[in-house]
Protein backbone atom coordinates (compact mmCIF):
# COMPACT_ATOMS: atom_id res chain seq x y z
CA UNK A 1 0.00 0.00 0.00
CA UNK A 2 1.27 3.49 -1.20
CA UNK A 3 1.65 6.05 1.72
CA UNK A 4 0.44 9.59 1.31
CA UNK A 5 3.55 10.56 0.42
CA UNK A 6 4.27 8.76 -2.54
CA UNK A 7 0.63 8.98 -3.87
CA UNK A 8 0.92 12.85 -3.73
CA UNK A 9 4.23 12.37 -5.64
CA UNK A 10 2.62 10.55 -8.19
CA UNK A 11 0.21 13.08 -8.75
CA UNK A 12 0.88 14.88 -12.02
CA UNK A 13 1.51 18.57 -12.01
CA UNK A 14 -0.46 20.37 -13.82
CA UNK A 15 1.54 21.96 -17.18
CA UNK A 16 2.32 25.61 -17.00
CA UNK A 17 2.85 27.45 -19.87
CA UNK A 18 6.70 28.23 -20.36
CA UNK A 19 6.33 31.06 -22.05
CA UNK A 20 4.57 33.42 -19.42
CA UNK A 21 7.32 34.98 -18.00
CA UNK A 22 5.99 38.22 -16.62
CA UNK A 23 3.43 39.78 -14.35
CA UNK A 24 1.67 41.27 -17.94
CA UNK A 25 1.64 37.78 -19.72
CA UNK A 26 0.28 35.99 -17.09
CA UNK A 27 -2.77 38.23 -16.69
CA UNK A 28 -2.54 38.51 -20.40
CA UNK A 29 -3.11 34.56 -20.42
CA UNK A 30 -5.29 34.40 -17.94
CA UNK A 31 -8.06 37.07 -19.45
CA UNK A 32 -7.56 35.74 -22.93
CA UNK A 33 -8.05 32.63 -21.84
CA UNK A 34 -11.21 33.03 -19.58
CA UNK A 35 -12.72 35.01 -22.33
CA UNK A 36 -12.21 31.30 -24.87
CA UNK A 37 -9.92 34.37 -27.36
CA UNK A 38 -6.39 32.21 -26.66
CA UNK A 39 -5.75 32.94 -30.31
CA UNK A 40 -5.88 36.50 -29.18
CA UNK A 41 -3.65 36.77 -26.76
CA UNK A 42 -1.81 39.47 -28.18
CA UNK A 43 -4.24 41.99 -28.89
CA UNK A 44 -4.81 41.65 -25.01
CA UNK A 45 -1.09 41.85 -24.35
CA UNK A 46 -1.33 45.30 -26.27
CA UNK A 47 -4.14 46.67 -24.78
CA UNK A 48 -2.96 45.67 -21.17
CA UNK A 49 0.25 47.10 -21.94
CA UNK A 50 -1.62 50.52 -23.26
CA UNK A 51 -4.07 50.58 -20.02
CA UNK A 52 -1.77 48.73 -17.13
CA UNK A 53 -1.92 45.36 -15.18
CA UNK A 54 -4.40 47.48 -12.12
CA UNK A 55 -6.71 48.50 -14.40
CA UNK A 56 -6.81 45.45 -16.72
CA UNK A 57 -7.32 43.43 -13.20
CA UNK A 58 -10.57 45.91 -12.18
CA UNK A 59 -12.22 45.36 -15.41
CA UNK A 60 -11.33 41.95 -16.22
CA UNK A 61 -13.06 41.73 -11.99
CA UNK A 62 -15.92 43.68 -13.24
CA UNK A 63 -16.82 41.75 -16.57
CA UNK A 64 -16.13 37.96 -14.65
CA UNK A 65 -18.81 39.00 -11.60
CA UNK A 66 -21.16 40.50 -14.59
CA UNK A 67 -23.30 37.92 -16.83
CA UNK A 68 -22.45 38.64 -20.26
CA UNK A 69 -22.81 37.33 -23.34
CA UNK A 70 -19.54 38.58 -24.87
CA UNK A 71 -16.83 39.58 -22.43
CA UNK A 72 -13.56 40.32 -25.00
CA UNK A 73 -15.70 42.52 -27.08
CA UNK A 74 -16.83 44.19 -23.68
CA UNK A 75 -13.00 44.27 -22.13
CA UNK A 76 -11.90 45.71 -25.52
CA UNK A 77 -14.88 48.28 -25.07
CA UNK A 78 -14.05 49.28 -21.53
CA UNK A 79 -10.30 49.51 -21.94
CA UNK A 80 -11.17 51.94 -24.89
CA UNK A 81 -12.88 54.06 -22.15
CA UNK A 82 -10.24 53.51 -19.53
CA UNK A 83 -7.86 54.72 -22.45
CA UNK A 84 -9.94 57.42 -23.49
CA UNK A 85 -9.89 58.97 -19.69
CA UNK A 86 -6.04 58.64 -18.90
CA UNK A 87 -5.15 60.16 -22.43
CA UNK A 88 -7.41 63.31 -21.35
CA UNK A 89 -6.04 63.42 -17.71
CA UNK A 90 -2.75 63.27 -19.56
CA UNK A 91 -3.57 65.98 -22.04
CA UNK A 92 -5.48 68.48 -18.70
CA UNK A 93 -1.65 67.89 -17.39
CA UNK A 94 0.39 69.10 -20.45
CA UNK A 95 -1.95 72.24 -20.69
CA UNK A 96 -1.70 73.16 -17.02
CA UNK A 97 2.50 73.21 -17.32
CA UNK A 98 1.89 74.89 -20.60
CA UNK A 99 -0.23 77.51 -18.98
CA UNK A 100 2.20 77.84 -16.27
CA UNK A 101 5.33 78.65 -18.60
CA UNK A 102 3.13 81.06 -21.28
CA UNK A 103 2.44 82.84 -17.58
CA UNK A 104 5.92 83.07 -16.92
CA UNK A 105 7.05 84.73 -20.04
Amino acid sequence: MDSLGNLLEKKQQPKTNKKIHSELHYWTDKISTAFGEKKKFGMYLGIIKRIGIEEAQKIFNEIMNSNVDNPGRLFVWKTKKANQKKFMEIQEANQKKFLEKYKQN
